[in-house]
């Protein structure tokens, strides 16, 4: 198993369709950004922003499907946002199935870092696709992902957090002592957004466990 390092230059972001969404977030003054699922040339994020974004504009983007202002904070205000990169082709998507995990991406004044766990020929056909798009991947790095003493450290931050609150729910009891949909209460997230977290959670695990 493999790991690897990727940056993508900001240019790259209007390559992919959806640099105006980039845009209306730097102008809202980004304070930090996680991926809450990935689909195909798509993604759920939530974005911790210093001031509200400009609303009538990100709903002027057809590639947002939903967006929704969870929480206003002192200093700041959360949305999640659900949208599909326009010019991204289904061939990334499939490729990046192919992956163990895709780490939390971190943006940055000049892009974006992302890491990659899984076999080397899953990240170079990840990479291929990415290129052909006319995204210009910079692979920082490439190591041995030998995996931790505990298989939760293989997820991502955010599918440990879905996984061990529906535990602690009952949601893995038999029978079931919760549903989806209260898991998704508890975290503040949209239930299929729930479901996403905990198969990929799953399948890493068992990934790592056979």
């Amino acid at each position: 198993m493999r790991e690897a390092d990727l940056h993508i230059p900001e240019s790259s972001f209007e390559a992919m369709g959806i640099g105006d969404l980039l845009s209306l977030t730097r102008a809202a003054g980004l304070v930090e950004l996680q991926e809450l699922s990935c689909r195909g040339g798509g993604a759920v994020i939530q974005s911790t922003v210093e001031t509200r974004y400009d609303e009538a504009a990100l709903d002027d983007l057809d590639y947002v499907e939903t967006w929704t202002h969870i929480a206003a904070r002192d200093d700041a205000h959360v949305y999640v946002i659900s949208f599909t990169a326009p010019d991204v082709p289904d061939a990334v998507g499939d490729a990046a199935e192919a992956l163990i995990g895709t780490c939390e991406p971190s943006v940055g004044a000049d892009g974006a870092t992302m890491s990659l766990v899984g076999p080397q020929t899953a990240i170079a056909q990840l990479v291929t696709e990415y290129e052909s798009a006319g995204v210009s991947p910079d692979l920082q790095g490439l190591t041995d992902h030998t995996g931790t003493a505990s298989p939760l450290a293989d997820l991502t931050e955010r599918q440990r957090e879905v996984i061990e609150t529906a535990w602690e729910m009952g949601y893995y009891d038999v029978p079931r002592s919760v549903s989806t949909d209260a898991v998704a209460a508890e975290l503040a997230l949209d239930a299929s957004t729930v479901t996403e977290h905990l198969q990929r959670a799953e399948r890493n695990l068992l990934s790592t466990l056979l």
